[in-house]
C-alpha cells in the first residue's frame, strides 16, 4: 500500500462493524483517507499491514462495543488477538486514540492487561443513531487538529465552522449559560445548518430563561423540516399531536412523523408506531405498530422494548 491513511477504525466482528463502515464511508466522501481493518475480520488472523497503517495514521477509532474485550479477558494470548495489538500499537505510538462507544458498552472493564489499559482515559463521543448528525460532528470534533497558527475561524471550511459552532453551542447549553448559546446556534443557523435551527427551536421549547414559546418552537422545527432534517421533522410531530405553537392535527402529527421515519430516525419509527397502534392520524392497525417497535427496538430505544414486552404477553 502507498496510501497514507489519516485514520485507522478498529472494531470486533459483532457489534461494531456496520458503525465502523457508515463512519468510513462517511469521512472518506469528506476527504479523510480511513482504512478499516476488514481484511483481519476476513481472513480470521492478523494481517501485519495494518501496524504500518496504524505508524502512518494521524487518529485511530476503536468501535467499543458490550464485548469488545470479551476475548482479551478471557486469556487470548496477544499475538492472536489483533484488535488488542493494533490498540496496543496506536498508544505506544502515541496516536490520537478516539473511542466510538455504542449502544451496550457502559464502561471499561478492570482487569484490561498493561499495554492497552490507557485507552480508559481517552475521550471520545457514543455513536447515535437517533442523533446522528450531532454524533457526527462531534466525531470529528475529536480528530486530530492541523496547526492553528495565523489560522482564524473564517480560514476554516463551513462545514467545520458550523460544526464547532454547534459543538460550543450545546456545551453552553449544559452550563446553562443560555445568551451564549444562542449566539453560536444563531451564528451556525446564518451559515446554513439546519441542526442549528432545530436548535433554537428546541431552547424556545424548553423556555430556559424564560417563558415557553411553542409558536416560536414550531416555526423553527418547519424551517428546518424544509431542510429536510430529521430530528425537526419529529419534533415538529409532536407539536401537531400535542397542539402546542400550532392547531392540534393528528393527521400532520402522522406525516412529519412518518417524513422522519422515512430517514431511519428511531425516535420518530416508535412514534409511528404509536400512531398505527391507537389510530392516531392513521387507520389502526397493530401488525404495522408491532414492525416498527421492532425496528426502533433493535436501535435501543426503550420504549419501544416495553411496548413489544405488553404486546408479547397478550
Amino acid at each position: 500500500m502507498n496510501n497514507k491513511f489519516d485514520i485507522f477504525i478498529s472494531y470486533r466482528r459483532e457489534g461494531g462493524f456496520e458503525v465502523a463502515k457508515h463512519i468510513k464511508d462517511l469521512l472518506t466522501r469528506e476527504g479523510y483517507s480511513v482504512s478499516i481493518d476488514k481484511d483481519n475480520l476476513m481472513n480470521g488472523g492478523f494481517n501485519k499491514e495494518f501496524l504500518k497503517r496504524i505508524a502512518e495514521c494521524e487518529d485511530y477509532f476503536l468501535i467499543l462495543d458490550a464485548n469488545v474485550f470479551k476475548g482479551t479477558l478471557e486469556g487470548r494470548e496477544k499475538q492472536k488477538d489483533w484488535l488488542r495489538m493494533e490498540l496496543s500499537g496506536a498508544l505506544s505510538q502515541d496516536k490520537n486514540v478516539i473511542p466510538v462507544m455504542v449502544d451496550g458498552f457502559t464502561e471499561f472493564l478492570e482487569g484490561l492487561p498493561q499495554d492497552i489499559a490507557d485507552v480508559r482515559y481517552k475521550k471520545g463521543p457514543k455513536y447515535s443513531k437517533e442523533h446522528f448528525d450531532t454524533f457526527y460532528d462531534r466525531l470529528k470534533h475529536f480528530i486530530k487538529e492541523v496547526p492553528t497558527d495565523d489560522i482564524t475561524i473564517t480560514d476554516l471550511p463551513h462545514n467545520l465552522i458550523m460544526s464547532l459552532l454547534l459543538e460550543c453551542g450545546w456545551l453552553l447549553y449544559g452550563a446553562g449559560r443560555y445568551n451564549e448559546t444562542m449566539t453560536c446556534f444563531l451564528d451556525a443557523a446564518d451559515r446554513g445548518s439546519a441542526n442549528a435551527l432545530n436548535a433554537i427551536a428546541i431552547y424556545h421549547y424548553e423556555g430556559h430563561g424564560h417563558e415557553n414559546n411553542y409558536k416560536k418552537a414550531a416555526y423553527g422545527f418547519r424551517y428546518a423540516t424544509d431542510m429536510g432534517y430529521a430530528s425537526a421533522q419529529r419534533n415538529l410531530g409532536d407539536s401537531y399531536r400535542k397542539g402546542e405553537g400550532v392547531l392540534q392535527d393528528d393527521i400532520q402529527a402522522f406525516y412529519w412523523y412518518k417524513m422522519a421515519t422515512d430517514k431511519d430516525n428511531v425516535k420518530a419509527m416508535f412514534k409511528v408506531g404509536d400512531c398505527n397502534a391507537d389510530g392516531i392520524g392513521v387507520e389502526k392497525d397493530l401488525k404495522i405498530a408491532e414492525h416498527l417497535w421492532t425496528l426502533a427496538a433493535k436501535c435501543g430505544h426503550k420504549k419501544a422494548q416495553k411496548e413489544l414486552s405488553i404486546v408479547s404477553k397478550h
